[in-house]
């Protein structure tokens, strides 16, 4: 795909996402916008983050776009404010790259929640920094239009759009990246754990929230724990997307434990945000901590292979993968090997060091050796080193399983073929060209014409070539001065003909070229030309310098007309240019 150019695909992915926004959007302004106020929960910015931080670059400027339009048409359809709806579009949207932004240059925008570190840092920039700059347009548009208080509408914007942020994006992320941010739910046990953790959640909050009469706000805590340790990121983040939902609607229509509080409905909104708040602040900190202790006990299963496979390949570069490619160690082998530095590798998606050509072939190595980690997957391809050359190497990968034997990383021995590949082409070489001068020898030069051009459309044309009074140049000036004409004349060639002409010396002083994409006309003009460069060319030798001229004989390549007789009609054309005194162009009659 083109960079700029969106596929099918994508433009299916920015119009569900600006769609999803519109939703999440007019929903937000319907339900928990108060009066003469701003949404108090504001989740439809997370899928426009996600979708910034998980989909492929050429689609971004799409779905801001697309969200931006969609901003607009929820508040001219939900919100009072239809007259600003450009400036809420313009703070809604700037929000979201604030936070897009601050993400990528904070170091954290590649799975934001991996660790304790890079959740504080998207805390900060999402539920905090993007809000509290994004908020100051509502104040001074809303402010100016109707007067209400504008540290009211900052207030309740910074708290609205940040907690929607934080508590959105997340599940957001789980829907667009997918794997990345899930584990996959593969044995019929784990989908039954999955559908009674869910039951009890949603079970527990509803009952919680249908009731007033009770302070039971912490029963929903219980099975939020569970879903956390049961999925981790996945139970966590839906968790409290599925108490917020709950809460929302219950809360809103004048149900639940909040109402118990003697205060108006914007308070009890208000302190539901206090309550959704500090879940995501205990769920998903729990949640990285869990990842995290995962994630070690993967750390010493993959060091006891990278370490045993180390020492018995001390040689061979050794690389260890994680699902994506992306390279999480290298060894110190990979200087030799490729010229990289180990420490620099890591992070990288290890395909960006495959040739172009090969890239597809090694993903389908590395989705092969995941799918089947009991077995050693080999394979040879065109890498680039650091350098910028291409080299070939082969690669011995297995994959390293978790407890439950699904592969979490691929170990990988890299292995430089460099030298076996020269000598194999080295070998091609010498079977297939002329050892004096280079070009194509004769059987090479038939294999080239028998799988050449079929002269459809009038495009295909072969020349035979012969060097004048060659007996002469040997008895007068010497073998020595014969080759030098040969060398000279295939030089001349070389220079003077297109990379995709095929030369090739058939025995002697007879030569012979193939212009696969020329008609008649052209290929004629170019061998004129090559004969009047060689003409103008001296050869200069020990025993004195001399000139040689060359005839040539033509024949275009017709549709069905085999290697043969065009080679025929071609020899024919250059007979007749002998016969009629040398140093000429003559293509074959029709």
């Amino acid at each position: 795909m083109r960079s700029g150019f969106l596929n099918r695909n994508n433009v299916a992915h920015v119009l569900g996402i600006a769609l999803v926004y519109f939703v999440l959007a007019a929903a937000a302004i319907a339900f928990t916008r108060l009066s003469a106020n701003v949404a108090l929960l504001w989740i439809a910015n997370a899928p426009l983050l996600a979708a910034m931080l998980a989909r492929p670059a050429v689609e971004r400027p799409w779905h801001v776009a697309a969200c931006f339009f969609a901003s607009i048409a929820a508040s001219v359809s939900a919100s009072p404010y239809a007259m600003l709806s450009p400036l809420l579009a313009v703070a809604n949207i700037g929000e979201a790259l604030i936070a897009y932004g601050l993400l990528v240059r904070l170091g954290a925008a590649q799975s934001p929640f991996a660790s304790l570190g890079r959740l504080l840092v998207f805390g900060m920039a999402a539920g905090i920094a993007a809000p509290v700059v994004s908020g100051i347009i509502p104040v001074i548009s809303i402010w100016a239009f109707q007067g209400t208080a504008p540290l009211t509408i900052w207030s309740n914007w910074i708290v609205g759009h940040g907690l929607g942020a934080m508590i959105g994006t997340p599940v957001a992320l789980l829907v667009i990246a997918g794997g990345a941010y899930r584990e996959r739910i593969t044995r019929r046990h784990e989908w039954l754990r999955a559908i009674w953790v869910s039951g009890l959640l949603l079970g527990i909050t509803g009952l919680c929230f249908a009731q007033d009469g009770l302070p039971v706000l912490f029963l929903p805590m219980l099975p939020l724990i569970v879903a956390t340790m049961a999925f981790r990121l996945a139970g966590a983040a839906l968790g409290v997307f599925a108490i917020a939902v709950i809460g929302a609607v219950f809360t809103v229509a004048g149900h639940g434990p909040i109402q118990l509080i003697a205060a108006s409905q914007a308070l009890h909104l208000q302190f539901f945000q206090f309550y959704l708040g500090v879940l995501f602040l205990t769920a998903m900190p729990f949640a990285t901590m869990i990842a995290e202790k995962n994630k070690l006990a993967r750390a010493v299963a993959e060091s006891e292979a990278r370490y045993r496979l180390i020492a018995e390949h001390a040689s061979d570069a050794v690389l260890v993968l994680d699902r994506a490619g992306d390279v999480i160690f290298a060894s110190p082998a990979v200087r030799e090997v490729g010229g990289y530095d180990p420490d620099g590798l890591i992070g990288q998606s290890s395909f960006a060091f495959i040739a172009e050509g090969d890239r597809a072939r090694v993903r389908e190595l590395h989705a092969r050796t995941l799918a089947q980690p009991e077995r050693v997957h080999r394979a040879e391809f065109r890498g680039m080193t650091a350098r910028g050359t291409a080299r070939w190497f082969e690669s011995t990968a297995r994959a390293v399983t978790d407890e439950e034997g699904r592969a979490t990383t691929i170990v990988t021995i890299i292995r430089d073929l460099s030298q076996r590949k020269a000598r194999e082409a080295d070998l091609e070489r010498q079977a297939t060209t002329d050892s004096m001068t280079g070009v194509l020898n004769r059987r090479a030069f038939q294999r080239r014409l028998a799988d050449g051009p079929s002269g459809e459309n009038g495009v295909g044309v072969l020349a035979l070539l012969d060097l004048d009074h060659f007996k002469s140049v040997n008895d007068r000036f010497g073998h020595a001065a014969g080759d030098a004409a040969l060398l000279t004349f295939a030089d001349v060639m070389r220079s003077r003909l297109r990379q995709e002409d095929a030369i090739g010396r058939l025995g002697g002083e007879e030569f012979a070229v193939l212009f696969p994409t020329l008609d008649v006309r052209a290929a004629s003009a170019a061998c004129e030309r090559l004969r009047k460069a060689l003409e103008r060319t001296e050869i200069v030798t020990p025993h004195g310098s001399f000139g040689i001229t060359v005839s040539i004989g033509l024949a275009p390549l017709s549709p069905g007309m085999t290697p043969e007789a065009v080679f025929r009609q071609s020899d024919a054309a250059l007979y007749r240019a002998k016969a009629l005194g040398r140093n000429r162009v003559e293509l074959a009659e029709a």
